[in-house]
């Protein structure tokens, strides 16, 4: 049997998208692709590397060498990714010294070819998906699973830049978004359809067993945090609440109630009134969406919140995903920036459309995957 063949467009009108998340039906389509991994098992003296071929056949192979190459998608070539032992927990707070760049987007969702039109038009990676930022930072707050159908192909390619970027004298951070809990925890509500093919490919009862904690990606993605604090600067997939800061919860707390929950099944709720429920809900870090007007109702942050919220964690400005906006925005005076552009092709030029923040020399610039750079009109 073929694993995948040509397909009509299947639109996910019965998905559900929360409010304030819904994108172009476009942007929606199930892209269905050929093949799909490796997903890598940690093994007790190495590791073991699934996939499924473009015949549907399964491959299963130990890798000796410590070397997985990521397969061609389009226009993008292969990669080989060097595995590494799984990571300690990231840290919640990281240096970021003056005058280095840092680049900030978010819910890149299987998108993963424009993505990479992102990074190189934005001088991240060059032809060969190597890193080229030297000494920059680049931050990815979070979403990079769900909807699309190139959700792997993203995390290693991420994962392969962490490496780089740390070799070369930069940095990459990844961040858990609210749809990295739903799948690591098991709700597959918003998984491309081709993904529960994969795992009933590879014999797993649900795709959430294929980034389980003893595989590469899996323990990778539990030891991201949901919150970080660079310099003057807080990153986070949602935002922060007035509830989180008057809950007295640090940094470090906030991340490990995150992580501890990645391997709690979805069904299984906190207690109510606990701080788990609140850092897990509508209020925590991974689904806030205060900052934003909701249909006919005005944001519900105030700015007497947002300044709070600073205070409380000793910043200058919070950058949040999570919402789709129309371009990177600064919003409350430019003490929080939204950068959550949603992947897609322009449905008149065809064109890449994906944004990111740039913090330049103490400028902000509005930057996009056709290598613009546009102020923002903030400095530090």
């Amino acid at each position: 049997m073929i694993f995948v063949r040509a397909c009509s467009v299947v639109l996910w009108l019965a998905i559900g998208l929360p409010p304030g998340d819904a994108v172009s039906a476009a942007a929606q389509d199930v892209q269905r692709a050929e093949g799909d991994g490796p997903y890598v098992s940690i093994l007790s003296d190495g590791w073991r590397a699934d996939r499924v071929l473009e015949d549907g056949d399964v491959s299963r192979i130990d890798v000796g060498a410590g070397v997985v190459t990521v397969s061609a998608v389009g226009s993008v070539p292969s990669f080989a990714v060097a595995l590494r032992p799984p990571p300690q927990a990231a840290a919640s707070i990281e240096p970021l010294a003056s005058g280095t760049p840092l680049l900030v987007l978010a819910d890149t969702h299987g998108e993963y070819a424009i993505l990479v039109d992102f990074l190189k038009a934005q001088g991240v990676i060059d032809e060969h998906l190597r890193w080229a930022f030297r000494n920059g930072h680049l931050a990815v707050a979070g979403d990079m699973l769900d909807r699309g159908a190139h959700q792997i192909e993203i995390l290693w390619l991420l994962y392969k830049l962490e490496a780089e970027a740390r070799a070369a004298g930069g940095r990459l951070h990844v961040l858990i978004g609210n749809h990295e809990a739903l799948v690591l925890r098991g709700d597959e509500r918003y998984l491309n359809p081709r993904y529960r093919e994969v795992a009933g490919r590879l014999g797993v009862a649900d795709y959430a067993q294929l980034l389980g904690p003893d595989t590469v990606l899996g323990a990778w993605l539990r030891s991201r945090p949901a919150m970080l604090k660079l310099d003057d600067l807080l990153i986070v997939h949602g935002g922060v609440s007035s509830h989180l800061t008057e809950s007295g919860l640090g940094l470090d707390a906030v991340n490990a109630i995150v992580r501890r929950s990645l391997d709690v099944p979805y069904a299984v709720k906190p207690p109510d009134g606990s701080l788990e429920a609140l850092v897990l809900g509508a209020n925590g870090p991974l689904w806030y969406r205060g900052y934003f007007p909701m249909r006919e109702s005005p944001p519900t942050a105030t700015a007497a919140d947002v300044m709070e919220a600073l205070d409380r964690f000793g910043v200058s400005r919070i950058l949040v995903g999570h919402t789709v906006v129309d371009r990177v925005s600064a919003l409350y005076d430019g003490k929080v920036i939204a950068v959550q552009v949603y992947p897609h092709q322009d449905e008149v030029t065809g064109q890449p459309m994906l944004e990111g923040a740039l913090r330049q020399d103490g400028a902000w610039f509005r930057v996009t995957a056709q290598a613009e750079r546009l102020a923002l009109g903030l400095v530090d």
